[in-house]
């Protein structure tokens, strides 16, 4: 099961399961958070996947 971490301003705000659902949706569920979560910090926002290491920065 993926895990995602997402950080703002160097600090994990949220994490997020993927817990059986499907990549599609997983994706409209992280950047549903990431839109409103830089529009709420003014600042970059990364998503840190857990299983694969790779931080996407937004």
């Amino acid at each position: 099961m993926n895990k995602y971490d997402i950080i703002v301003n160097n600090q994990v705000v949220e994490t997020i399961e993927q817990q059986g659902r499907s990549n599609g949706a997983m994706s409209y569920i992280i950047m549903d958070r990431v839109y409103y979560l830089s529009s709420k910090y003014k600042a970059f926002v990364e998503v840190f996947n857990r299983s694969t290491g790779c931080v996407y920065r937004v």
